[in-house]
């Protein structure tokens, strides 16, 4: 007897449904709560309307460091996570342009002396002297270790070419700016934003049992409802596009290179047929421009192009890596593929690729605690409708071709992307400069945010 089985046939996929949730005032602040029968590891996160853009010029970076120095618990002296590890729980906390959130993913069994922990530190922390300056410390050496991939470096540089402001300045603040925040800066931000706002807590796990409104007074305490900071349109750079910026490393056989433009905001951008194109472009492994750098011209191990929203404002970009002497070929491929788009427009078998992509692995996805909660935190960031990603499925589902050629159009000008290049300038000026894609700024990676 055969132990070998026919497969099974496959049938047509389900579709897929985001699981309703509801919502409850507790005081101050809102509870948006998923209940999710069998799902035994919960999530915890509580939104609060105030992230990096809205820092002011001399506390660049201080949203950030708070939230890494509320780890360091009621006690000080990272005496949080041991206190979690008890109940089985880990801290959840960071900054977003637009917001900053902390929580903790705990088993539904603890979720009470989870969430009172977690509590205690974001609303009554020790924020010492010492810690904070530790924190500092730690944030700026991860800034320089991270920044010595070229990588990493060419993306930290993205926002002083496109924008003017706060933008200009990495989330953390940079060395120069993060270097002058201080420890009362921290417990001011703390206290007049952290502390005085209640904010939205998203709770998403087996929620049978649990006392919503018991979680919501432990969290929220007598804090008054959050107030989001005044918007305004972001600045542009001071300077003409298309541009080069030449950040140089002597001596790297690497390039790393991004193309990057200004992008519209969260909820002004038709997510689906922006994020159609961008995956035809660079986000799937069958993109142009992997099969174009990778596979045919075999310049790269990998490419890709992505959309970067924020509340106020975005970015679309192109990155990858590549030899120091197929740096400026690989930029003009870039740019011959924007044009190949936009010119002839996407296959049938592109346009299918997509559908599927953002439509069949819905429920894998989605199958955790932690990226439900994901989802319902990007909601009440930026006040998206209740069903949005019920919305973002059927938008991908109702996608045509005519759709993502008009995005392409729409969406993607070569002649307003700056390019930043990370590499040895000595062998990549003069190339880039016969490449006509805009003056080349040759800068120094110590120089970049003085």
């Amino acid at each position: 007897m055969s132990l070998l089985q026919p497969r099974p046939d496959l049938g047509d996929p389900r579709p897929y449904t985001f699981p309703r949730h509801r919502r409850l005032r507790v005081g101050g602040g809102e509870i948006v709560a998923l209940n999710v029968p069998g799902q035994k590891y919960a999530s915890i996160r509580l939104v609060l309307p105030n992230g990096g853009a809205y820092e002011a010029a001399d506390r660049r970076g201080v949203t950030m460091l708070t939230g890494e120095a509320l780890e360091d618990g009621v006690h000080g002296d990272n005496s949080l996570a041991p206190e979690l590890e008890q109940h089985g729980a880990d801290w959840v906390c960071y900054a977003t342009w637009d917001s900053f959130v902390a929580g903790v993913d705990a088993p539904t069994t603890r979720i009470g002396d989870a969430t009172r922990l977690f509590a205690e530190a974001v609303r009554t922390p020790a924020l010492r002297d010492e810690d904070v300056v530790r924190r500092r410390e730690q944030v700026l050496e991860g800034f320089w270790l991270e920044a010595s991939r070229p990588s990493r470096l060419a993306m930290r540089a993205i926002g002083g070419q496109l924008f003017s402001g706060r933008y200009a300045t990495p989330l953390s603040g940079a060395p120069v700016a993060l270097q002058d925040v201080t420890p009362d800066m921290v417990r001011d931000f703390h206290r007049s934003t952290v502390a005085a706002a209640a904010g939205t807590l998203v709770v998403v796990g087996d929620l049978d049992g649990v006392d919503l409104e018991e979680m919501g007074r432990t969290v929220f305490g007598g804090a008054e409802p959050a107030r989001r900071p005044a918007e305004s349109a972001p600045g542009t750079a001071p300077h003409d596009l298309p541009r080069v910026l030449l950040v140089d490393r002597p001596e790297s056989v690497q390039s790393a290179i991004v193309l990057a433009q200004r992008a519209p905001s969260r909820s002004a951008i038709d997510l689906p047929r922006a994020d159609g194109m961008s995956e035809v472009l660079g986000g799937m492994f069958t993109s142009r421009l992997n099969l174009e750098l990778r596979e045919r011209l075999g310049y790269t191990y990998g490419v890709g192009s992505r959309f970067d929203l924020r509340r106020d404002s975005g970015v679309f970009l192109i990155s990858t890596q590549v030899d120091t002497p197929t740096t400026a070929p690989s930029v003009t491929a870039c740019l011959e593929q924007i044009r190949r788009l936009q010119e002839g427009g996407v296959t049938a078998e592109e346009l299918e690729a997509v559908r599927q992509s953002n439509t069949v692995g819905l429920p894998v996805t989605y199958s955790n605690a932690r990226s439900m909660a994901h989802a319902l935190v990007e909601m009440v960031v930026h006040d998206l409708p209740e069903d949005h990603v019920d919305r973002l499925r059927a938008g991908f589902e109702a996608l045509t071709a005519a759709d993502l050629d008009t995005a392409a159009r729409e969406y993607l000008d070569p002649a307003e992307m700056a390019l930043i290049v990370v590499g040895d300038a000595s062998r990549l000026k003069d190339p880039l400069g016969e490449a006509g894609f805009g003056e080349v700024d040759v800068r120094d990676p110590e120089n970049l945010w003085n």
